[in-house]
């Protein structure tokens, strides 16, 4: 199992609603970007090996956030599309089979990443 933080705060502009609502594709494309950097910064400030998973995993993220649960969704999304080519091959259903959503009470989000043997 991997776990890391990222120290980002979650509020209304990154939700699954605000999304819906107005968000322009250049927009969500400049978020996405800084988003997958931010991701992999912080692999790399963390130490954790750039070792791409041989079997399918699953995923875990603790939020720190008002949001409801699955307003989490984009921001989720954005964070496993950082993980491609560094830890999961990609983000079809042949790599992740698992999604999860908590609460926690720390700073930025935390995320699991736990393989799930054939």
């Amino acid at each position: 199992m991997i776990e890391f933080t990222i120290p980002i705060k979650i509020d209304n502009k990154i939700s699954l609603n605000s999304i819906y609502k107005c968000c322009h594709w250049a927009n969500r494309k400049i978020l996405a970007e800084n988003i997958h950097e931010l991701v992999q910064l912080n692999l790399l400030k963390q130490k954790i090996p750039r070792k791409i998973f041989n079997n399918p995993v699953c995923v875990n993220f603790s939020w720190n956030s008002k949001l409801d649960l699955d307003n989490h969704g984009y921001i989720a999304k954005l964070i496993i599309d950082g993980l491609k080519n560094y830890l999961i091959y990609d983000d079809s259903k042949k790599y992740v089979v698992k999604i999860s959503h908590e609460y926690w009470d720390y700073p930025g989000v935390k995320i699991n990443i736990k393989e799930v043997p054939f």
